[in-house]
């Protein structure tokens, strides 16, 4: 469920006490009489302070004995804002960590209890999530890895920005929280995956490690068992690439670091990928069926001897992960994110019959969508892309729109959405029955005989 379509039951008062434990981790406590930090407390929700008694002697730290009792329905659960979570450096540490208690008869009651942990940025709009499932009866410690945190739909997270902590209820339970703490190591993580950690998940056989090929330059990080591929060569042609979103695009800033491309040898390894690399995520997805797929800035796909090294989907894939890095929206396959990819791959791999598949979609009308139903910010089909593609390029280039594509851009972040309808009128005063007849037009002149 998503945060927006949440209704507030409570607002409590809490404060989360940040100590320096010998052991160099940072904890937060819940304490009710320290006095300061807020607390929101969920419909369908019930919050207690709660004082078990401890009996848990392991290394690190311990249950404090000032607790969170939650109980609640699917969808309940709670938040909370605390300066100490502000002041963490999420990309200097490893896992959020806690300590979770349930009675032998609340373990009895839901032998299995879902919920997700959000790690929210100060709007809570844009998070990371993990989903967690515990099963135990008494005090269990919780440990999430923070690389394998999910994005939210609304816009891209970032870890710098992580002031607010929430625990969500997929169903009803009553469980207890205690000691909140994060692991920190020396390295720094990203915002995004490292090569060498997705590296480790795209090439478990420890024989395949041998064939590994890897080459990072400013704009990619390539990592390939591909035997063929010419590495040098596709980071070049990838350089012209970001170097084209660059001319198109000089508003956007420029990526700290480029996203991470793994080319497999086979198609059968490229699609064994995706759903190992779920489970990381903790979800479930099928194999793709498409010669490519980019999950959260993460580009893939395989080597295929037909195209060789530059492989149009190697541009299409790669456009996707760049604009991850710096077009702070995410993706659900939408309008805009394919039209961008399908745009950029047709400039630099142009399309025989790209002129006839415009012309014919646009006057057969079960080749083309309605353009307030394309760009509703719902994922886009495959056999729309042209649509996508073309609708994109008239926004970025007709003298009509293409001042206030950079303005769309913000107003879709700050929306949270990729629908395009809500902006039409502020940005550019028409609607969807002009930008349609000025977008048949636009397609007649750019791809007509």
């Amino acid at each position: 469920m998503a945060f927006t379509a949440w209704r507030f039951a409570a607002a409590w008062l809490l404060w989360l006490e940040l100590l320096a434990p010998a052991f160099a981790r940072e904890l937060l406590t819940f304490d009710p009489t320290a006095g300061g930090e807020q607390l929101t407390v969920l419909a369908k929700s019930k919050l207690e302070f709660w004082q078990p008694e401890v009996a848990v002697s392991e290394k690190g730290p311990s249950p404090a004995g000032r607790a969170l009792r939650l109980s609640g329905e699917a969808g309940g659960g709670f938040v909370t804002k605390s300066k100490a979570l502000g002041e963490v450096d999420w990309r200097k540490s490893v896992t959020l960590a806690f300590w979770v208690y349930r009675s032998a008869e609340e373990a009895k009651t839901h032998p299995a209890v879902v919920l997700d942990v959000h790690l929210m940025e100060e709007d809570r709009q844009a998070y990371f999530w993990r989903k967690l499932e515990v099963n135990h009866s008494g005090w269990k410690k919780i440990e999430m890895p923070l690389d394998w945190f999910r994005w939210s739909h609304s816009r891209i997270p970032r870890w710098g920005k992580v002031r607010s902590l929430a625990f969500l209820f997929r169903e009803s339970a009553t469980l207890t929280i205690d000691t909140v703490w994060t692991e920190p190591t020396e390295t720094t993580r990203g915002d995004f995956p490292s090569g060498e950690l997705v590296a480790s998940v795209a090439f478990p056989n420890k024989d395949s490690e041998t064939q590994l090929r890897s080459l990072e330059t400013r704009d990619v990080q390539l990592v390939t068992n591909a035997k063929a591929l010419d590495l040098e060569q596709l980071a070049g042609h990838l350089a012209s690439v970001a170097k084209e979103i660059r001319r198109e695009m000089p508003f956007l800033p420029e990526p700290v670091r480029g996203p991470v491309f793994v080319i497999f040898q086979s198609r059968d390894e490229y699609r064994q990928f995706a759903p190992r690399y779920a489970r990381q995520l903790n979800c479930e997805v099928n194999p793709p069926e498409t010669a490519g797929f980019t999950v959260e800035g993460l580009c893939t796909s395989s080597w295929d001897a037909q195209y060789g090294t530059l492989r149009p989907v190697y541009t299409h894939e790669f456009v996707h992960g760049y604009l991850a890095r710096t077009l702070p929206l995410a993706t659900q396959e939408d309008w805009l994110h394919e039209g961008l990819a399908s745009r950029f791959q047709l400039t630099i791999h142009p399309q025989a019959n790209l002129n006839e598949m415009v012309r014919d979609g646009l006057k057969t009308p079960m080749r083309h969508d309605p353009l307030k139903q394309l760009c509703d910010g719902r994922r886009v089909a495959t056999n729309r892309y042209w649509q996508a593609a073309t609708i994109c390029q008239m926004l970025m280039t007709d003298e009509r729109y293409r001042a206030g594509f950079p303005v769309l851009l913000e107003r879709l972040r700050d929306s949270k959405s990729n629908d395009l309808g809500p902006h039409l009128e502020p940005v550019w005063q028409t609607d969807f029955d002009k930008l349609t007849a000025d977008w048949r037009a636009f397609c007649e002149r750019e791809f007509g005989e």
